[in-house]
């Protein structure tokens, strides 16, 4: 692999307009932000509105691209995959005949399996990172960013390039000796914090909630079950739970109820009853916020 000039962050969701903001800020590659809807349309016209919890706001000039300005992609071109996993397909249809064999790509979506589905998708091995920390868009053009946080990537020299462009001070990025307890960490703490938040419309402080800690030690102690009989040993529980999600951010899967999009349910807690059938496992807390969130995005 050249040495990487240029990164593409694709998906220009709060996640993906948090990293371009800091990756911009950073000045040590060019950063483009991919994507064409109202929020990069403002971006694109206006800049970038970040505001970091506790510490103001700024308005940022971050570089966009619509689709139509992305070129072949090479060795020295990262690209960074921030939208959902329902998107994936459609992303890969663009992405897809513009990779060239060097271009590195990571997933850093939400859910179990994602990774698999996006290197099926592109017909190529990609890279995968979970994301610690929260991102919220406010409207379009504006983001909050609820840091700092931390980026766990699988190892290799794409990993090591992408943590040298990042702020350290904003958002460190690890390279993970063991990716799928990583991995497994993070899909516990959204099977419990996003569809409570989507079914109870609230924020995550407000899950803190000990009336609500019942809920969350029968989502938890079955997807430690699953995890388990997977070979993974999830260090979580629910004082720990509550001690991470105490700020104002609210789970993405309550953005995505209130905007009418599809939800990354069957990527958490769906994986999780699809996962727990094929060990024999009984799941109904799983099974009865699955069904719920469905019902919520029928249409």
């Amino acid at each position: 692999m050249k040495q990487i000039q240029t990164v593409w962050v694709v998906g220009a969701g709060a996640l993906g307009s948090v990293l371009a903001a800091l990756l911009h800020k950073s000045g040590k590659a060019q950063t483009y932000l991919v994507g064409a809807s109202p929020h990069w349309q403002k971006v694109a016209r206006d800049g970038l509105l970040l505001e970091t919890y506790g510490q103001g706001e700024e308005l940022l000039p971050v570089t966009t691209r619509a689709w139509d300005q992305v070129p072949p992609l090479g060795s020295t071109d990262l690209v960074l995959l921030s939208g959902k996993a329902t998107d994936l397909p459609q992303v890969a249809d663009q992405l897809g005949p513009r990779l060239g064999e060097g271009a590195a790509v990571f997933t850093l979506q939400n859910g179990l399996g994602v990774r698999e589905l996006a290197g099926r998708l592109l017909g190529r091995p990609v890279e995968a990172g979970v994301a610690f920390f929260g991102a919220r868009s406010v409207e379009p053009g504006r983001v909050a960013f609820y840091g700092p946080g931390r980026l766990v990537l699988t190892p290799g020299e794409a990993s090591r390039a992408l943590g040298d462009f990042l702020p350290g001070e904003s958002l460190k990025c690890e390279q993970a000796q063991d990716y799928p307890q990583a991995e497994w960490y993070k899909l516990a703490v959204n099977c419990l914090a996003n569809p409570l938040a989507g079914i109870l419309n609230q924020p995550n402080h407000q899950l803190n909630s000990e009336l609500l800690d019942p809920a969350k030690e029968a989502l938890l102690t079955e997807v430690k079950a699953v995890a388990k009989a997977e070979g993974i040993e999830v260090e979580l529980s629910v004082a720990k739970f509550n001690r991470i999600l105490k700020g104002p951010n609210v789970p993405s899967l309550r953005t995505d109820l209130d905007r009418g999009r599809p939800s990354e349910i069957d990527f958490l807690n769906g994986a999780i009853v699809e996962l727990a059938a094929k060990h024999g496992i009984p799941v109904p807390a799983n099974q009865l916020v699955t069904s719920l969130i469905r019902f919520l995005t029928r249409g």
